[in-house]
This record gives structure tokens, C-alpha cells and sequence, in this order.
């Protein structure tokens, strides 16, 4: 018991040592301003809140009352996890919108804070289907606020470094993540598993982050963006609104093969991976992520262009669920992540950067609230894919067996959007895309 203790501080320190050294480097290569330093920082603290308990919302519903879990079935489980993505769909346009009218970004990331350390209380003190309920409620009014980040951070860039921005700042949410696995490890890893400690943890670090938000200015300007001139010349735009179905395919494959769904099929008889890789089976994917993210903006927007980055990005993500359909290996499953990572990253950063680099600074918060719900329905369905496939999927098929068909449906899916890439957008539509 001592040298487990002993091993899993020493995992604790290294990685909080290597994401310093990390954002240390981010910050002296980029030369980011301290107000930079700081929105950077505010959103490490404000997405781990969120991230440790993200991935193991099924895991804690379906669990057996023995290993801690709450016994619920795998369709319950999918209803409470797509209400992550289900309240995405309302509040994404609508906090630009409240945000542009009462001037302040700081009041809504406070509120969604509250939200997260209100809900994580609850689950903690009641454990129950409405509590992981609420909590998931939270977690996606929380994920609805990321793209405030984005903009606040967007506003202290050039115009034409908006792609650029988003690369930048899509390491902070996957520092969080790296920052995280460690102590979701130490959760899981033990049995009965204490999945009331990650809602303790993430209690403790939104109310970390609501202090550190008090000493970030808030860079929201006077000037009302948001009008209805603004909404009709967004919407009335071709190319925004084929971005923006592209974001409904990326965050479905996404959150459909990743997340709680990977860790809920790592878990089955069929994979059995082991506690320590389900813990870093995330990190895995968000390193690749991350490293997808940063090239995007400083070496594939240059060098092959946008839409060949977005072909190359769902291309790899296909690739992994396909791969994922069949092999059954837990090692090599546990690696294959960082294929789908990388794809993901691609296709995230070049889909959020074109919502706002072919626009002028006073329309971003406009085409960003847009895109960000047209994403959130991809999350909903995304998390929901499990639930509606139960009466499509023969009911003999063992639970591992039932995520494998789902994974080869999500190959075909990666592959009719590869084809609507190629056709949809092109030399007539070069001009906004490589913009």
C-alpha cells in the first residue's frame, strides 16, 4: 500500500512538472502578453473543474453498487450523459447574446462556475441518477462558455491570427486534462472506486477558479455586436453555415468515440483494460490533440492548407473507429486513441478558426455563438448514440459488441464527410476557406 501511495505521488509531481515546463515554454515562444498568461491560466483551472469528472459520468451511473458505482442501465446512463450536450444547444448562442447585452464575459464564466461547484456538491452530498443529472446539466453550460474564451483570447490577436489563437489557446483545456489523470487515477484504481472524491476535486477547483477570476479583466467592449443585422448576414452566409454542419459531424464522431463512451467500452468484458490506462486513456487522446491543435496554426494552415487539413483530420478519426470496430486488445486500443486525438484536433481547430477568421472582430461573437450550436447538437447525439441504438442493435450482443457496431457506423460517417469536403468546398469556395 506504501509504494502504491509512493508511486502514484511521484506520477502527481511529474506531471505537474511537465505541464508548467509546458506553458512556461507556450509562454516565452509565443511572447503572450500577461493578460494572455492569464485567460490561459483561468481556463487550465475553469476546464479541469470540468474535466475530472467529464469522462466518468457513465462510468459512475452504470457502475455496480459494489465498485462504487449507482447500478443504472446503459440506456439511463446515455440520457443523463447527452444532457451535457442537450443544454449546449440552448445556451451557447444565447451567452454571446447576454454577454454582448449586458457587457461582461466575467459575470456568465462566473455563473457557469457556480453551476459546476453547486452541481458537484449535490452528487457529492446525494449520489443519484438526479444529482449525476444536474451535474451533466453543469458540465455542459460549463463546455457552452469555452467559446467566450476563444473570443476573449481571439481579441488580443490580429484579425488574420485568429487560427493562430485558437491553437494557442486549445492547449490550455488538454494541460487540464494531463493535470487531471492523475488524480482520476487515483480515484479509480482502488475498488470499491471513489467517484465522490472527483466530485469533491472538481468542487474544490471551481471554486479555485472563481477566486482567480476576480483578478482577470473583463476585455468585452461598450460596442453592442450582436444584432440582428449582424445574425442575418452570418446566417445568410453559404460557406459559415456548411462550416457549421461540418461542426455537427466533427462533435458527433467526437463525442461518440471518446470521452465517457471510450471509458465506458474500455470497461466492458470484451476490452477490460485496467484502471491505470482508463484514467490516461484521456490524456493519450488530449496530448495528440494538443499537438494536432498547436500544427494546425503554425505548420498545416501554411503548408497544405485548410481544407486539406480538415480531410487529413477526418480521415485519422475514421480511420481509429474503424480500427476500433474490431480490434479487442486493451494496450493497443489505449494507444489507438492518439490517432483520433490528433484527427479531432485537426478538424476542431481548422472548423473553429474559419467561424471567425473570415469575419470582421464585431461579428465573431455572432458566427462563433452560431457554429458553437450547430456543434452542440453534434455533442448531444453524439452522447446519445448509445441510448438510440438499442433497438437497431440485436439485443444478444454483449455490451463491448454493441460499441463496436457503433464505432463502424462512425467509419462510414467520417467517410461520407470526406466526400462532402471534397465536393462541397471548392476552388469557387477557396477564397473563404484558405482565408
Amino acid at each position: 500500500m506504501t509504494a502504491l501511495l509512493s508511486n502514484k505521488l511521484i506520477l502527481i509531481i511529474f506531471t505537474i512538472i511537465l505541464t508548467l515546463a509546458l506553458s512556461i515554454y507556450l509562454i516565452k515562444k509565443y511572447k503572450l502578453t500577461r493578460y494572455q498568461v492569464l485567460v490561459f491560466v483561468l481556463l487550465v483551472l475553469f476546464w479541469s473543474a470540468i474535466n475530472i469528472i467529464r469522462a466518468y459520468r457513465k462510468n459512475y451511473a452504470t457502475g455496480t453498487i459494489a465498485d462504487g458505482g449507482l447500478g443504472l442501465d446503459v440506456s439511463t446512463a446515455a440520457t443523463m450523459a447527452a444532457a451535457y450536450g442537450l443544454i449546449s444547444i440552448f445556451v451557447r448562442l444565447p451567452v454571446f447574446a447576454l454577454s454582448d447585452f449586458f457587457k461582461s464575459r466575467k459575470f456568465f464564466i462566473a455563473l457557469a462556475l457556480c453551476f459546476v461547484l453547486g452541481s458537484s456538491i449535490l452528487v457529492l452530498i446525494d449520489p443519484s441518477y438526479e444529482s449525476l443529472y444536474w451535474s451533466s446539466l453543469a458540465l455542459g453550460a460549463g463546455a457552452s462558455i469555452l467559446s467566450l474564451f476563444n473570443v476573449m483570447f481571439a481579441e488580443t490577436f490580429s484579425p488574420q491570427q485568429a487560427i493562430f489563437s485558437v491553437s494557442v489557446l486549445s492547449v490550455a483545456p488538454l494541460l487540464a486534462e494531463f493535470l487531471m489523470s492523475p488524480l482520476q487515477y487515483i480515484a479509480t484504481s482502488t475498488k470499491p472506486i471513489d467517484y465522490g472524491w472527483m466530485w469533491g476535486v472538481s468542487a474544490v477547483l471551481a471554486s479555485l477558479a472563481l477566486i482567480f477570476l476576480i483578478f482577470v479583466k473583463d476585455n468585452k467592449k461598450p460596442e453592442r455586436n450582436f444584432t440582428l443585422a449582424h445574425v442575418k448576414s452570418a446566417l445568410s452566409n453559404r460557406n459559415f453555415l456548411l462550416l457549421c454542419l461540418m461542426g455537427i459531424v466533427i462533435s458527433f464522431v467526437r463525442f461518440a468515440s471518446s470521452g465517457s463512451n471510450m471509458n465506458n467500452f474500455a470497461k466492458t468484458e470484451l476490452i477490460a483494460m485496467s484502471p491505470l490506462l482508463i484514467a490516461y486513456v484521456e490524456m493519450v487522446y488530449s496530448i495528440a490533440q494538443l499537438i494536432a491543435g498547436v500544427l494546425v496554426g503554425i505548420v498545416l494552415k501554411k503548408k497544405i492548407g485548410v481544407k486539406n487539413t480538415l480531410v487529413l483530420g477526418l480521415a485519422l478519426s475514421g480511420l481509429f473507429t474503424l480500427l476500433a470496430s474490431f480490434i479487442t486488445d486493451p494496450t493497443t486500443l489505449f494507444w489507438l486513441n492518439a490517432l483520433n486525438g490528433f484527427g479531432y484536433g485537426l478538424t476542431y481547430n481548422v472548423l473553429l478558426g474559419m467561424a471567425m477568421q473570415p469575419f470582421a472582430k464585431d461579428m465573431r461573437e455572432v458566427t462563433m455563438g452560431i457554429y458553437q450550436t450547430f456543434f452542440a447538437v453534434g455533442i448531444y447525439y453524439g452522447d446519445k448514440i448509445y441510448a438510440l441504438m438499442t433497438g437497431f442493435v440485436p439485443k444478444e450482443l454483449s455490451s463491448g459488441a454493441r460499441y463496436q457496431t457503433v464505432f463502424g457506423w462512425l467509419s462510414i460517417v467520417s467517410i461520407v464527410a470526406i466526400v462532402f469536403v471534397l465536393v462541397i468546398f471548392n476552388k469557387r469556395t477557396k477564397e473563404y476557406i484558405e482565408a
